[in-house]
């Protein structure tokens, strides 16, 4: 089974509405597109779709597209990042955020509007299946994940706490909050997970690791508290359902020849 990863459907910052549409068509003239119930006993020649972050342009551009074309998908949100379902939007939460000020606006100023409300979220419950991406999708500097190419120059910057903000030069790697601290891990894992199924109503049984980064350690606490699919960054394709997934990520760069060859490569 191909597992696919977006984070954006945007103009500017994400891929393209156009050609994400282009790519939904495509799949669903050469695969099977199921939803996450299905994907636990995935037909051949099957596909999922999911996203990460659980920011609102995929409310505005990615999820009038999937209802249309009937395309079930997964969204991965962290719920200290979503809004409260009374807020009134206007243009500039989608049209002139990049990743790089959503993730500073959102970890330094507390400024959550690039991300999605829990209204929205009721909202797209006919199509998307919600799922957890930790609590708050922090992370720490640590010996783990892909170093920072240019000091101070990446977003991921922000979710550093002050002091450990501090520590980052070039080369410098980070951590996930989830891999360094135990009792911090369960409190990520297990407050996300309630706080999800009190606010809609639904059953939380999948994660997908924020930043990509887990160890052994971390899957059997996910087992621990319920989760039985952990969604991973690592590229590959799926035999059958099991406790780690792999994803194809998909970036606003890749044209539509890249992703019709890499999404029949990885769905044998």
């Amino acid at each position: 089974m191909l597992v696919l990863l977006y984070h954006r459907v945007h103009p500017k910052f994400g891929v393209h509405p156009e050609l994400f549409r282009e790519q939904m068509l495509f799949l669903k003239r050469r695969l099977r597109l199921v939803s996450l119930k299905e994907a636990e006993n995935p037909p051949p020649f099957s596909a999922l779709v999911t996203f990460d972050d659980g920011f609102y342009d995929v409310f505005h551009y990615a999820y009038p597209i999937l209802k249309e074309l009937s395309i079930p998908a997964v969204i991965f949100v962290s719920p200290e990042r979503l809004l409260n379902s009374q807020v009134v939007r206007t243009a500039p939460h989608y049209s002139n955020v990049s990743t790089y000020e959503a993730f500073k606006n959102s970890f330094l100023n507390k400024d959550n509007s690039a991300f999605l409300s829990w209204g929205e979220l009721k909202e797209m419950k006919d199509v998307f299946s919600i799922q957890s991406h930790g609590l708050t999708h922090r992370a720490t500097v640590g010996g783990g994940g892909k170093p920072f190419k240019e000091e101070g120059k990446d977003w991921r910057i922000f979710s550093l706490s002050e002091e450990e903000r501090k520590k980052v030069k070039v080369g410098t790697s980070l951590t996930s909050i989830l891999v360094k601290d135990k009792r911090e891990a369960e409190r990520e894992l297990s407050l996300s997970k309630e706080i999800i199924e009190k606010n809609l109503g639904i059953k939380v049984n999948s994660l997908a690791f924020p930043w990509g980064i887990y160890n052994g350690e971390l899957l059997e606490t996910a087992k621990k508290f319920g989760y039985r699919y952990c969604f991973t960054t690592v590229r590959g394709w799926n035999r059958r359902a099991s406790c780690e997934i792999k994803r194809l990520a998909v970036g606003e760069k890749k044209s539509l020849r890249w992703f019709k060859i890499r999404s029949l490569l990885y769905s044998p």
